[in-house]
């Protein structure tokens, strides 16, 4: 008996409901990665205090409201609505949403990683979109375990 070896018969697979269990927990690390940062920075500050809560929260609000938790429902949606039962695991985003992540990742480092911008201006925009990932990432948990 001949053995064909193709990619399709490669590819790891789980059912969909599950690739929003794995869309949360992947999204919880990230925005508890990025939340880590941005404290790290906001526990050493000695100024500035009051402001950068209220950036921090005008952040989140706006990530959490206009972005992440419209994107939660889009891909909730979009794997719903796929045909087959059993799914890639990394098909919990689209090609469009890794390029995005791809893209803040980058911008996101390079603006840490350069003395162009301080820390005591990143740190509260880190805590705002990390704190939205996260909570963007319960809501991927919470569609979980609703699926029917």
């Amino acid at each position: 008996m001949e053995m064909r070896l193709n990619m399709e018969n490669l590819t790891p697979r789980c059912y969909k409901k599950n690739l929003l269990l794995i869309a949360g927990i992947v999204w919880i690390l990230a925005g508890g990665m990025v939340l880590k940062l941005g404290l790290d920075v906001f526990l050493s500050l000695r100024s500035k205090v009051i402001i950068s809560i209220i950036v921090s929260i005008v952040i989140f609000y706006i990530f959490f409201n206009f972005i992440f938790k419209k994107l939660v429902n889009k891909h909730r949606d979009r794997i719903a609505d796929k045909d087959k039962e059993k799914l890639c695991i990394f098909s919990f985003f689209d090609t469009k949403s890794y390029i995005i992540m791809a893209v803040m990742m980058t911008l996101g480092i390079t603006i840490r990683e350069s003395s162009f911008v301080k820390p005591i201006y990143w740190s509260p925009v880190y805590i705002g979109i990390g704190s939205a990932l996260f909570l963007a990432g319960i809501l991927f948990i919470i569609q979980w375990k609703r699926w029917k």
